[in-house]
């Protein structure tokens, strides 16, 4: 995993002569070159997918009473080019399994053909037990959703889970940090699914940020892996396959 670069200016006392400048000039052209060459990843149904009729970004799956419909390209927020950076992915979820599903960022995932797995980045910093930041109140819809305890001081607007769910302190750690400043906005706050439990007959709607998936990358399946939000236990995942334009 690559972290993220540190800017080193050119000080005022610095010297160069005109092979310096020259050097310079290179690279700055390099990089120019090389930022225009990469193409922002968008996602599309592959063609053995579930399509949803009307929706032609949409590809849905169904496994155990759980029905998900995700979209690679429907990304309409603050910031506009926020593709650029990162790869925001909508998702509906419908549980109808006959217990309450668990929804974790660390169960999420974008995997390649050759296995890497694009993670899903948690919007929220949480240091110690709780959300730290501002009350942001909820744009996803949502029904019977429930969120992880430690969201309790957050906002007044979402109900807590009141079952198990421990904070995955190790995820947090290793993903929230690749945020870059200024990033997330607030559109992208009040649109991300948090983390929590869908009652059964529960639904919500909202995004989730993934890494961004490189150029190179010519296909990844969506991977949600499907838990009892009570008892613990994997009861399926759902795969869907996208293609990357």
């Amino acid at each position: 995993m690559k972290s993220q670069s540190e800017n080193r200016g050119i000080g005022p006392s610095l010297r160069v002569g005109i092979w310096g400048y020259w050097r310079i000039s290179l690279v700055l052209i390099a990089l120019l070159l090389g930022s225009g060459c990469a193409r922002t990843a968008q996602l599309a149904p592959a063609p053995e997918a579930n399509r949803v009729a009307g929706e032609e970004n949409s590809a849905v799956a169904e496994v155990a009473g759980v029905r998900a419909v995700v979209n690679g390209n429907t990304w309409s927020g603050e910031p506009a080019n926020l593709e650029d950076q990162f790869t925001p992915i909508q998702v509906t979820i419908e549980n109808h399994s006959g217990r309450p599903l668990r929804v974790r960022y660390n169960e999420f995932a974008l995997v390649s053909a050759s296995g890497f797995h694009y993670a899903a980045l948690p919007p929220y910093k949480i240091e110690g037990s709780v959300v730290t930041l501002a009350a942001t109140r909820p744009f996803f819809p949502y029904t019977g959703f429930h969120v992880a305890p430690y969201y309790r001081m957050a906002t007044p607007y979402w109900a807590p889970w009141d079952g198990p769910f421990a904070f995955d302190s190790i995820y947090y750690g290793r993903y929230y940090p690749l945020w870059r400043v200024p990033l997330p906005t607030e559109d992208m706050l009040r649109k991300a699914i948090a983390e929590g439990a869908l009652d059964d007959g529960g639904s919500l709607s909202g995004f989730l940020y993934f890494q961004r998936v490189g150029g190179n990358v010519n296909r990844v399946n969506f991977n949600f892996d499907l838990v009892d939000a009570r008892t613990g236990e994997t009861f399926g995942t759902i795969r869907i396959p996208f293609i990357v334009k």
